[in-house]
């Protein structure tokens, strides 16, 4: 297998579409020309300052701040796969930020204190309500999304150990999540009667944990439901991303990147990077140097 072959499989690993491994596969391809037009003849001797002086030949080809991003986070993953098969020990890209590119807009943060009051004090008035809030649990402490949340089942939960396991997908990786003890109670009355209740009431068989109170599968119309209530006990609630992002943040601070990275199933630590409360634009004199505005 030849080395494009290899590194296409090492995508296909990362769960990148067909379409995309192409682009990422053509991007590195066009700079393993450029380095050998620059006596590089060995992509693995490639540092940062031949990746620097890449970028300035990109904004000299007329290229986008936003495209030389682009073209950056491509041939991360090209180096990410050379330290992989051991051919490498750094990655030369990994610090390398573009100026003028936008970065994901951090929310208000909530604090700890805050995510723990909308918990406490959601309100029980019915078996539904009860599935609501251990939903509810699920965001604030354990920052899964939607879709995670409509893909757990009954087998993810491990109440005699205290954690519930979230598979992998393509937008993110599997994990293994522990549970708030002050969670424990709330989802064993969920899974011993609540459920069972829904379940019957909507004549609805699945091994899904949960499931919506109508015919359908979805859990949109419940989670709209939760953010009504969930706005009503604190005005500074916006959505649920603010809400994942309160905990990420949350995590970094207590754990570290690293582990706030695999709690939150983020593929890439530049994702996990996009929380830290500090300024995501600055950058470093040298890259200033390559492309002063």
């Amino acid at each position: 297998m030849d080395n494009e072959l290899k590194f296409d499989y090492y995508l296909h690993t990362k769960r990148l579409a067909e379409a995309t491994r192409k682009s990422v596969i053509k991007q590195v391809n066009s700079f393993l020309q450029w380095l050998e037009g620059e006596s590089i003849p060995d992509p693995t001797e490639t540092s940062y300052n031949d990746v620097m002086a890449y970028v300035k030949h990109c904004n000299k080809q007329g290229n986008s701040q936003k495209t030389i991003a682009i073209k950056l986070m491509f041939l991360n993953h090209y180096f990410m796969w050379q330290i992989k098969e051991g051919e490498m020990q750094e990655n030369p890209v990994s610090n390398i930020r573009i100026k003028g590119v936008k970065r994901k807009h951090l929310h208000h943060i909530l604090k700890r204190e805050a995510l723990n009051y909308l918990y406490n004090n959601y309100y029980f008035a019915d078996v539904a309500d009860i599935r609501d809030k251990v939903i509810l649990g699920m965001i604030v402490y354990q920052a899964l999304r939607v879709e995670e949340l409509t893909n757990l089942t009954i087998k993810s939960l491990s109440l005699k150990e205290a954690k519930i396991r979230v598979e992998g997908s393509r937008k993110a990786n599997a994990r293994t999540l522990m549970l708030e003890p002050h969670q424990l109670l709330d989802i064993m009355e969920y899974v011993s009667s609540a459920r069972p209740f829904i379940l019957q009431q909507t004549r609805k068989e699945t091994d899904r944990l949960f499931t919506s109170s109508g015919t359908g599968d979805k859990l949109l119309n419940t989670l709209q439901h939760i953010l009504v209530h969930v706005k009503k006990l604190d005005k500074e609630v916006k959505d649920w991303k603010q809400i994942r992002a309160s905990v990420i943040s949350y995590w970094i601070s207590l754990y570290g990147l690293r582990k706030a990275q695999y709690l939150a199933g983020h593929r890439f630590i530049s994702s996990t990077e996009e929380y830290q409360q500090q300024d995501l634009d600055e950058l470093q004199g040298d890259i200033d140097r390559f492309h002063p505005l």
